[in-house]
């Protein structure tokens, strides 16, 4: 049900007043936050959006951007490797158009990470670059708390998880949940539009435990964006659910009666935000250099069916949706593409079978993502991380597989503003640690932080939460990136 509701001291407690459609946006949230938005003057705000493309189950370093063709077999990249636009650098065989566009990539090969595993714990390692017990609030929630929880004038949330409607596998809950909002408000959490369940922040260990109640972002709550797995391809669903949501409200004779606020709300259902969503309102041949429905992945196979399950990759339309709401004010939006535990164990593919789709649609999308923002005059605006919680061993296991292993993990940056078409680090010749000074998740969230944020003038305004600033102030962007 799409509610409207009138921003009353009591909040939830009054009957709404004008009740629209099955499926809407708007709520009783959109008014209160675009009001609690109204700040005008932001100048610690910089006008530039972060996409991490986050590779959930940790690819492997050797196979993607630190092939060691040098090593033993049992060791170096199990397909090959390619050359790239960067003289003497190579990747691995499967990224030939990210090889090409390699002078616009800065490539990370001693980034190290904490995670031993999936759980939510490491997720959130990652997300906030501390390993405290109770998780601070994720680089997104922090980021929401001092920009505000919607852009001020599109309405479009600053703090976005798009999803690859697999949220019923282990390594997507554990991903939407480490999105944690910590000790701040609820209203700091990741909006998913398809309305997939967020956690409470109680710190799990390292066996998979449940993480408390179910909760769910307000703005999942109160702009019912939800979309079925099955339907999330097209995302028909949100759009009638949108357009039969504005015909009701545009009809209804109460809609005189609603204040400034709930007026705004309603021009950003019919405005900006349900256009960052509309996907058929791209150029066809957008629509098709990002398509990687073509695709097919090896999944997990935790139903124990007689082979691997396999579904065409939707990362295409999700980068699309990505440049999309950062062009109409999101922040940071994170990209979810689990499935990277090539352990070949049974419950996971191996790195032959995962790789023949993984990596196609990863060096797809991505190649697509990269050329579509430059063309829109947004390669500096916008910074592109990709990074999953950990990398895999470096000696391929006697079943074809590898193993986790936080000791090397790869990174890959674009955009920004920074310096690219190059190689930050260095890892010895297993892939197996870095033998320059690590990067470390605490050095890429100051990184999104600093793109994000500007410290100097955050220090003007005391009336922000100290430790929140502090979070800002006292990392520096990755070494060699400035």
């Amino acid at each position: 049900m799409f509610t409207i509701r009138p921003s009353y001291s009591d909040g939830c407690s009054r009957r709404a007043f004008l009740r629209v459609g099955a499926a809407g946006l708007g709520a009783l949230g959109l008014p209160r936050l675009l009001r609690g938005s109204e700040l005008a003057d932001k100048p610690w705000v910089r006008e530039k959006s972060v996409v991490w493309l986050w590779l959930g189950g940790g690819p492997p370093q050797a196979e993607t951007w630190d092939p060691k063709p040098d090593a033993p077999e049992s060791v170096r990249t199990m397909f090959g490797e390619i050359g790239t636009a960067i003289p003497g650098i190579a990747f691995g065989s499967h990224f030939p158009k990210l090889a090409e566009r390699a002078n616009r990539l800065a490539v990370i090969h001693s980034f190290q990470t904490p995670c031993k595993d999936h759980q939510d714990n490491w997720v959130r390692a990652m997300l906030t670059g501390s390993e405290a017990k109770m998780s601070p609030p994720s680089a997104g929630s922090v980021y929401s708390y001092f920009r505000g929880t919607n852009h001020p004038n599109t309405g479009v949330p600053s703090y976005i998880v798009l999803d690859s409607g697999n949220n019923t596998e282990f390594l997507q809950e554990h991903f939407l949940r480490g999105n944690t909002h910590g000790d701040l408000s609820e209203a700091y959490a990741p909006f998913n539009p398809a309305g997939v369940i967020t956690r409470s922040p109680t710190p799990t260990g390292p066996q998979r435990k449940p993480d408390g109640d179910v909760t769910f972002s307000p703005l999942v709550q109160n702009m019912e964006l939800r979309i079925p797995a099955d339907r999330a391809a097209n995302r028909r669903e949100l759009l009638r659910g949108l357009d039969a949501a504005t015909r009701r409200l545009e009809s209804d004779p109460m809609y005189a009666a609603h204040d400034a606020y709930t007026e705004q709300a309603y021009k950003v259902l019919k405005g900006s935000v349900a256009e960052a969503f509309r996907l058929d309102r791209e150029d066809s041949k957008t629509m098709e250099r990002y398509d990687t429905s073509h695709i097919t992945l090896t999944c997990p196979n935790f139903l124990k069916l007689p082979d691997f399950p396999r579904r065409p990759s939707l990362l295409g339309r999700q980068m699309l949706m990505a440049r999309r709401l950062c062009e109409a004010g999101a922040g940071l939006v994170m990209v979810e593409n689990c499935g990277w535990d090539f352990h070949n164990e049974g419950l996971n593919p191996g790195v032959k079978d995962g790789l023949e789709g993984f990596g196609p649609q990863l060096d797809h999308a991505v190649s697509a993502f990269l050329d579509d923002v430059r063309d829109r005059g947004l390669e500096d605006r916008i910074l592109l991380v990709v990074c999953g919680e950990m990398g895999r061993t470096p000696k391929i296991n006697p079943k074809g597989g590898r193993d986790h292993w936080p000791s090397l993990a790869p990174l890959l940056l674009a955009g920004g503003g920074f310096t690219m078409g190059q190689v930050i680090g260095k890892s010895d010749s297993q892939a197996g640690r870095p033998v320059t000074t690590p990067v470390t998740p605490a050095d890429l969230i100051s990184t999104v932080l600093r793109t994000l944020l500007d410290p100097t003038k955050l220090r003007l305004f005391p009336k922000f939460r100290g430790d929140l600033l502090r979070r800002v102030e006292q990392g520096e962007p990755i070494p060699g990136l400035t």
